[in-house]
């Protein structure tokens, strides 16, 4: 084990103690917060139904950026968890981030966010996740921290593993994850006769179009207050 990997664990050991709470996603969010120049830190998974799962988001910006990119379908998190590496970026307005993500670079900028790094969770050649962490301000994440939040992102993974259950599990608190937008996937798809992916597709635009997030769309579809037609089929 490295020197750094021995300081970020040891630091994360700190932060359990202080919570009286063993290793969970939860805590290394926390630890990432409370150590590393940033306001916000998430912890999202690929799932068979979704393109993003949020197990985990430290600080309400960081919730509402990694609900952005699901509602969106496009962002830096959404990236890496379809195979592209480690994605930095100082500054949200810059060109390239504008060009890449149209839709999410505009929004999470009136969220209050500028800076989102995004790093792998990875086994091997298998992505099993994404640890984001967003700034308010444009600047780049210093070195020493980006090496840092590479030890965090294994750790992650140590946990995801341990656990490899359910995703409020995975969180370490109860009530993380997405568990409506399953179901209001499922519940649209038979309302339509359409696959999942597509009954997720038909959600997004939903939401997009009504100026609202997908868990919100979701928790109507849920509760019957929203029913899909065949009508609305495009």
């Amino acid at each position: 084990m490295g020197g750094r990997s021995r300081l970020v664990r040891g630091y994360v050991a700190e932060h359990m103690a202080v919570l009286r709470s063993p290793l969970s996603v939860a805590v290394i969010c926390g630890a990432a917060v409370a150590r590393l120049p940033v306001i916000g830190a998430a912890v999202s998974v690929r799932t068979e139904l979704v393109d993003s799962e949020l197990v985990h988001a430290t600080g309400s910006l960081s919730g509402e950026l990694e609900e952005l990119q699901l509602t969106l379908g496009e962002g830096p998190s959404m990236d890496v968890l379809a195979g592209a590496r480690a994605i930095l970026v100082n500054d949200l307005r810059d060109a390239w981030s504008v060009a890449r993500w149209p839709m999410f670079g505009p929004q999470a900028i009136e969220a209050g966010g500028r800076g989102f790094f995004a790093l792998p969770i990875r086994l091997g050649a298998i992505r099993v996740g994404v640890l984001a962490l967003s700034t308010p301000v444009a600047a780049p994440l210093p070195t020493d921290a980006v090496a840092d939040a590479w030890v965090l992102a294994e750790l992650a993974l140590e946990v995801l593993i341990d656990t490899g259950a359910a995703i409020d599990q995975l969180a370490g608190v109860p009530g993380s994850g997405r568990p409506e937008v399953h179901q209001a996937t499922g519940m649209v798809s038979v309302q339509l006769g359409v696959g999942m992916a597509e009954a997720m597709t038909r959600l997004r635009a939903r939401a997009f179009a009504d100026g609202r997030q997908l868990s919100e769309i979701a928790a109507d579809v849920v509760a019957r207050r929203l029913r899909f037609d065949r009508e609305d089929r495009v």
